[in-house]
């Protein structure tokens, strides 16, 4: 019989084998919360989902996530999202 890994053998669920875990920002609502797309690895493989920022903040650490937004203008507000907590506007709004 063979004893389960302990937590230290086990493989780091950030190993290089990884696949690329991405955000993209699609929208952020007037309260809150952020619309996005989670792409695990292969773009065609990816899932939509709505979170609240603070919620969203933690998702992306927790998993390591690239970032971006849906809209190349937006990427100033998805930035302030990430570092701040909160966008000083809409992620969709024009500049």
């Amino acid at each position: 019989m063979t004893a389960a890994p302990s937590p230290i053998t086990r493989p780091s669920p950030f190993s290089s084998g990884r696949p690329k875990l991405q955000t993209v920002v699609r929208n952020l609502t007037d309260n809150g919360i952020v619309e996005f797309d989670f792409i695990y690895g292969d773009p065609d493989l990816s899932v939509e989902l709505v979170l609240p920022i603070a919620a969203f903040r933690e998702f992306c650490l927790e998993n390591g996530c690239l970032v971006t937004a849906a809209d190349p203008a937006a990427s100033h507000a998805v930035l302030r999202l990430v570092k701040n907590g909160a966008a000083l506007e809409p992620v969709g709004a024009s500049q």
